[in-house]
């Protein structure tokens, strides 16, 4: 693999391209490999607005120096003039974009047919191309398009693959997979609903709402907006679970023999709205909303996380 865009530009054997017009000149090329680029267009791409008089001849010195750093090796990709423009020449395989939506085709193929193992390895493959963001550093109208089409094509199939792979019943690889994340994209909301579906699943329902809490929170605090109606069902989904008769156990843990039974704990936390003044601030009426999880999802832990209130591991109180 001879050119890489999935993520900061850069071409094989060469320890960097020299400054922006030759990275815009690579990454448009390489985007539209054995087709034609016309000038115009790499003009515009290059300094959009405000071309420079001398704009073709800079071009032109920019292709002759993009040659150099592409001549040698095993790989044998070429520049060549087409029309009023240029086409860069090559087996698609030498541009990392290529083999990564060649990898993610290949994947669908194999999922259609059943082998859900071969599309999961195919999808790692792919996905294992990253470097970071597509065109990295690359700003203007076609390259920011062409990144942000990289970027979801690169989203969706790492979702596909968190789901492919919790299919195949590999839970504990996924939720890895789905905690480096979910701390990357904090705000992504597929990666929370996927990974409170894998912590439900296991029936991991604290972890599976403080999951979902701190996405809340989250948009809160950066985008000042509150989750969408899909996100907030799945909070309501996980404390029904929490609050269920007989919230079903987690089979890895022992069950709890010693102390007095608290089978109606959960219920002595509970309000009515007719009790709630009319006028009452709707900023406070979600914080009664939230103390009231909040404690609820403590008497649930009381039955069925042992380990989250043993004694050595309360803090003491202070003096």
């Amino acid at each position: 693999m001879k050119i890489r865009i999935l993520g900061t530009p850069s071409v094989a054997g060469s320890s960097r391209l020299a400054g922006r017009r030759a990275n815009v000149l690579t990454a448009l090329l390489a985007l539209h490999i054995n087709r034609a680029v016309s000038i115009d267009r790499l003009i515009d791409a290059i300094w959009e607005d405000r071309p420079p008089a001398t704009a073709r001849e800079q071009v032109q010195n920019c292709v002759s120096l993009l040659r150099r750093s592409l001549s040698g090796g095993a790989a044998r990709i070429t520049i060549s003039r087409h029309g009023p423009g240029y086409q860069m020449n090559a087996d698609p395989d030498e541009i990392d974009a290529q083999r990564f939506e060649r990898g993610v085709r290949a994947a669908g193929e194999l999922h259609a047919t059943g082998d859900l193992t071969g599309a999961v390895e195919k999808l790692r493959e792919a996905l294992a191309l990253w470097s970071g963001p597509a065109l990295d550093g690359l700003t203007g109208v076609e390259l920011s398009a062409h990144a942000n089409r990289l970027d979801e094509m690169r989203n969706s199939a790492t979702e596909r693959l968190i789901k492919m792979t919790m299919d195949l019943g590999r839970h504990d690889e996924a939720l890895a997979d789905l905690r480096s994340l979910t701390r990357l994209h904090p705000l992504h909301e597929q990666y929370m609903l996927l990974m409170t579906d894998n912590l439900i699943h296991r029936q991991r329902y604290a972890e599976a709402l403080d999951a979902y809490r701190t996405f809340a929170s989250g948009m809160a605090e950066e985008l000042g907006v509150r989750p969408s109606r899909t996100a907030r069902s799945r909070e309501r989904q996980i404390l029904q679970a929490m609050h269920a008769p007989h919230p079903p156990h987690d089979s890895r843990r022992p069950a709890r023999s010693d102390g007095p039974e608290r089978p109606h704990l959960r219920n002595t936390v509970r309000y009515r709205t007719s009790d709630i003044p009319a006028a009452a601030p709707t900023e406070l009426l979600h914080h009664l909303e939230n103390a009231v999880t909040h404690i609820q999802a403590a008497f649930w832990l009381l039955h069925n996380e042992p380990d989250s209130w043993a004694p050595d591991r309360i803090p003491a109180p202070r003096a």
